[in-house]
């Protein structure tokens, strides 16, 4: 009776094989889950229950703290940009000393009042010849003029109290100046 069941009982071992080999490939249900939760989640991957097993850290907050130090440089670079470099006003209005030195005919000192806004007005020099200026930031742009003279000043502010620049001399309104040379002058 063995020889004649041998083919069966081969058939049922190869059997037994191939499905323990099947078996053995499977993942194992994890400790405290339910039976129907290895059901319900057969169609995911082999490693599941490693991967929802497995306790991940709680995220740390991440700090507001740069942040706020970025904006409060910004806000700190900005206030001086303005208030050092871009809110320099430079005040014309008062009386200035002027002194001016015509090439070759020599050097005159004349206190001159400027009146108006500190971007135009007038300009009174030696107390009788007047004038119009304007003030464009540093740059400054004025001229006085009599009758038959006028005298134009083109230059800029050196530092609050200070400016200086090129002067031409103009005679009986010709267009051409009749001389010129630099000029400097201090507020009083």
């Amino acid at each position: 009776m063995l020889k004649k069941q041998q083919k069966w009982i081969a058939l049922f071992v190869v059997c037994t094989f191939v499905w323990l080999l099947q078996v053995s490939t499977m993942p194992l249900a994890a400790a405290g889950t339910s039976e129907q939760a290895s059901v319900a989640s057969a169609g995911q991957g082999p490693d599941y229950y490693e991967a929802v097993g497995q306790k991940t850290a709680p995220t740390k907050k991440k700090s507001i703290l740069p942040w706020i130090l970025i904006g409060v440089g910004v806000i700190a670079v900005s206030a001086a940009l303005y208030f050092f470099v871009l809110k320099t006003n430079y005040d014309i209005v008062g009386t200035w000393s002027l002194t001016y030195i015509a090439t070759s005919v020599g050097t005159f000192t004349y206190d001159t009042v400027f009146t108006g806004t500190k971007k135009s007005g007038t300009m009174t020099m030696a107390g009788s010849v007047s004038g119009v200026y304007t003030v464009d930031g540093k740059k400054v742009n004025c001229y006085v003029a009599d009758p038959h003279r006028k005298w134009e000043f083109i230059g800029e502010f050196t530092s609050k109290t200070q400016m200086s620049g090129e002067f031409k001399y103009y005679y009986d309104n010709v267009l051409q100046p009749q001389w010129g040379g630099t000029f400097s002058a201090t507020k009083k």
